[in-house]
């Protein structure tokens, strides 16, 4: 939880992005849930692994902290004085170093970030880049966490411009343009997360709070954490695969009259990031805490919703990205180990 809540930090710091942030939450999580395993499996505690494979992770992020990460581990190390306490802690964080070596290896090969040569499309339908490169236009070839490849949850096309379907969807954005109440713009607001720890780390420090409030033990808080951040980073895939895949012009760019409350991402329009990204953490964070009838899952409607009264977003955007982000946090559930460390499959 504190290397969580400290990982959020150094994303405000560093100033990243939404896709970058989410990219590190996840290989964080997954390698104190593996480190965590490993010892258990060892019969070594929980609480120095986890600290060596988040040092170990985050350092990698940010080579440029990597000194003040190295403090904080050794500090956390030096805390506990001389004796037998702190050899096992020391011992278990070698654990977990291993570990988010381990993931730092896959990570290495994940192919995020891939550079971009290609040209927008031409046409009446096409989305327009308001700067090149449109953000992450390759995205949907990274390597996912659970899934067999992007493509496996691609959203049927959406409908044409001139169809009765886009034409009402538009109305309604425009409508909402027209007349944007108050509560309207406060939430379309509070989820653009353009800056501090983004979108990731609003969602991390929900879930903190989830796990803290049901007082999860060590493997439990890591595996919510681990399933959560790497079914957002599967979401960001899919959904920018299908983005690449249909260039769907914005709201404002078919009907420029349409007054945004938010700044516009530099990304083709469907499916909508929120729907996809936050369903697919509410969903996950709903399936751990089913005493909450639903409340994420809620949450993570809003943050969809809030796109529309934005302007920068149809509602079948929103459905489309829902459907997304529910189909990939059902897999995450699914396939993730209870028991055993877990890395994705090298493909």
């Amino acid at each position: 939880m504190r290397w969580n809540e400290y990982a959020c930090e150094l994303i405000a710091r560093n100033q990243v992005g939404q896709q970058r942030s989410a990219r590190v939450l996840a290989y964080l999580n997954l390698a104190i849930n593996n480190a965590i395993r490993a010892a258990a499996q060892q019969g070594r505690k929980p609480d120095g692994a986890a600290a060596g494979a988040a040092a170990t992770v985050l350092a990698y992020a940010y080579p440029n902290n990597a000194s003040a990460i190295e403090a904080r581990l050794a500090g956390e190390t030096a805390a506990l004085g001389a004796g037998a306490t702190r050899d096992e802690f020391s011992s278990a964080v070698q654990v977990g170093q291993t570990a988010g070596a381990d993931v730092v290896a896959v990570a290495k090969t994940d192919r995020f970030d891939l550079a971009w040569t290609g040209t927008v499309p031409p046409g009446r339908d096409k989305w327009v880049s308001s700067s090149q490169p449109p953000i992450f236009p390759r995205l949907g070839e990274m390597r996912p966490f659970f899934l067999n490849s992007a493509a496996e949850f691609r959203p049927p096309p959406p409908p044409s411009l001139d169809s009765p379907e886009f034409k009402a969807a538009l109305a309604e954005v425009r409508s909402i343009s027209d007349h944007r109440t108050t509560e309207q713009l406060r939430i379309a607001q509070f989820w653009e997360q353009t800056s501090g720890s983004y979108s990731a780390g609003v969602w991390n420090d929900v879930a903190r709070k989830a796990i803290a409030a049901h007082r999860l033990g060590d493997a439990d808080a890591a595996r919510v954490l681990a399933q959560a951040h790497m079914a957002v980073i599967d979401a960001f895939i899919v959904c920018h695969d299908g983005k690449y895949t249909y260039w769907l012009p914005r709201p404002a760019q078919v009907d420029p009259e349409i007054r945004l409350a938010i700044g516009l991402p530099n990304h083709p329009s469907y499916p909508g990031n929120h729907g996809c990204v936050s369903t697919a953490f509410g969903t996950v964070l709903d399936a751990a805490f089913p005493d909450e009838n639903g409340r994420y899952a809620a949450m993570a409607r809003q943050a969809a919703e809030s796109r529309i009264y934005a302007g920068i977003h149809y509602r079948f955007d929103n459905d489309a990205g829902m459907d997304i982000g529910r189909k990939v946090a059902a897999r995450a559930l699914a396939v993730l180990p209870p028991d055993k460390p877990y890395l994705p499959a090298q493909k």
